[in-house]
């Protein structure tokens, strides 16, 4: 793995904390997480794991998480950030959910020290985490990780995860042209520029803060990851002791897939 990886997950995660809240925690993005709450409880219910104990891994600050147990399963949410698990902490204590939501500072990487001896029934991976943060290696060894933390009946779920070929397809087609996103608040400008060789994206993110009808600078961050399609991250999780269960063309559970939409897939322990 690159050191230079590495410095953009410190960078944006824990020495830039404070930028990519404006977007977690923005109005949108916390609704958004009620409703993938509900279409993560419905996948896990066909499943059979109508209930249970499920591992959030790059938690942020709980969005899923909480709702989640909100729903009624207990949940343990892992984050690299201290910021964010101190706000998601915060916030389950704010509501009341006692040992329903747990949230534990860990880098993912190590995730078999950070929890121990505990086992999940189902992981949960939402919204591009972790994955793709350092290297393929890396990635498989989290994902082997997770595979001895869930129960032989339990599953994996990639929720709403950055898709190759659509980041290839609008890379063509638009190149690096910055997109405007409105958090409330707040707007992020995003510039997103792809290395189809490496498959990896570079993010840059301006914040602006609303004032009236003007916007005040706030800050700006840089990201950069590598992006999977979708038979490598298939290839990646059954390396990893994940087969794949099912396909689905957005997270409300209609199956099947576009290239034209983010990734979620389900996973089940592969039998050897």
């Amino acid at each position: 793995m690159s050191s230079s990886l590495e410095d953009f997950v410190n960078k944006y995660f824990i020495e830039k904390a404070e930028l990519f809240r404006i977007i977690m925690d923005s109005g949108i993005m916390v609704e958004r997480a009620r409703k993938l709450a509900k279409y993560i409880a419905k996948q896990l219910v066909l499943l059979g794991i109508d209930s249970g104990v499920l591992l959030d891994v790059g938690c942020g600050t709980g969005r899923v998480a909480l709702a989640l147990a909100e729903i009624g399963y207990r949940v343990v949410g892992v984050d690299i950030s201290p910021e964010f698990i101190e706000v998601a902490r915060r916030r389950a204590k704010d509501r009341d959910l006692g040992d329903k939501a747990e949230f534990i500072l860990c880098d993912a990487r190590n995730l078999l020290s950070c929890l121990g001896n505990r086992r999940f029934d189902a992981a949960l991976f939402v919204w591009s985490s972790v994955i793709g943060y350092y290297d393929e290696d890396t990635d498989a060894a989290v994902l082997r990780q997770v595979r001895e933390l869930v129960r032989n009946g339990g599953a994996l779920l990639f929720i709403d995860f950055v898709n190759r070929d659509y980041i290839a397809i609008a890379s063509a087609i638009f190149g690096a042209r910055p997109a405007v996103y409105d958090y409330g608040d707040h707007v992020v400008v995003e510039s997103i520029i792809f290395n189809p060789v490496l498959g990896e994206v570079l993010i840059r993110q301006l914040f602006y803060r609303k004032s009236g009808p003007d916007l005040l600078y706030v800050g700006d961050s840089r990201f950069k990851m590598r992006v999977y399609s979708i038979s490598e991250l298939v290839k990646l999780a059954r390396r990893s002791g994940w087969c794949l269960n099912r396909v689905l063309r957005d997270p409300g559970g209609e199956p099947g897939y576009s290239m034209l939409k983010p990734l979620n897939l389900v996973f089940t322990p592969c039998r050897e």
